[in-house]
């Protein structure tokens, strides 16, 4: 069954529910708890996934909207990080769920500027989410990113990440956070997919915890690529 989700306001998480969202993170990484629900409440909301039947968290991600303008243009940047799911819940499309949720508000509030999506990963599933639904996204293995997408992605991770934002856009991995073993491994039978290996090739330090730092402008193509994919994957569970 496809797991409920919630979208939540970060301020009003209660106490119990960052009780659950610690005991989650610590199937995937070792962290010091101070750090992880800092690093959380910088973002406005919480996507939380819940089984459906005992009521258990099964996913979760951060996400924050952002108005700004970068080179005269007005924008809005939909950012999500720390997105997790259970492995047994992937391949329902809740991610993109939380995600049209948010855009269609965002175009409520800002219906003239254009939108984008950006997200931190440090593991290959999150990165397949571009390569199998959008028709345009970077980075990517086919071509290099344009010159105002490269400028801007450099520019949006400099505000958001300071000093940890490194080059050839990659977050440097913090000692706060250490990947368990696993977490993020990629072997020789997944390096055979192109996307995979452009994906460790552009993010040498993914499994040590370095994320790459991902663009998509959520324009009427990307949507029909989501939205087509997300009902052919409902066809064929039926």
């Amino acid at each position: 069954m496809r797991p409920t989700m919630q979208i939540v306001a970060t301020p009003d998480v209660p106490a119990p529910t960052w009780d659950e969202l610690w005991q989650f993170s610590c199937r995937f990484y070792d962290a010091e708890r101070a750090y992880v629900e800092a690093r959380l409440k910088e973002h406005g909301e919480l996507a939380l996934y819940r089984d459906p039947g005992d009521g258990s968290l099964v996913g979760m991600a951060a996400i924050h909207v952002e108005p700004l303008e970068f080179r005269g243009r007005k924008l809005v940047v939909i950012f999500t990080s720390h997105a997790i799911v259970d492995e047994r819940f992937r391949g329902h499309n809740l991610l993109q769920r939380a995600g049209a949720r948010t855009y269609l508000r965002s175009c409520l509030r800002h219906p003239l500027r254009s939108k984008f999506w950006v997200f931190d990963t440090f593991s290959y599933r999150s990165y397949l989410l571009l390569t199998r639904n959008m028709h345009a996204f970077w980075p990517r293995r086919e071509r290099a990113t344009p010159e105002w997408e490269a400028a801007f992605m450099d520019h949006y991770g400099r505000l958001r990440y300071g000093e940890d934002w490194g080059e050839a856009g990659i977050v440097r991995r913090s000692p706060h956070k250490r990947l368990l073993p696993g977490t993020a491994r990629v072997d020789a039978d997944k390096l055979r997919n192109p996307d995979i290996a452009y994906y460790v090739e552009a993010n040498p330090g993914h499994a040590e915890g370095d994320m790459l730092l991902c663009i998509c402008p959520l324009n009427w193509a990307n949507w029909w690529g989501i939205l087509s994919r997300a009902a052919g994957r409902m066809w064929r569970r039926r």
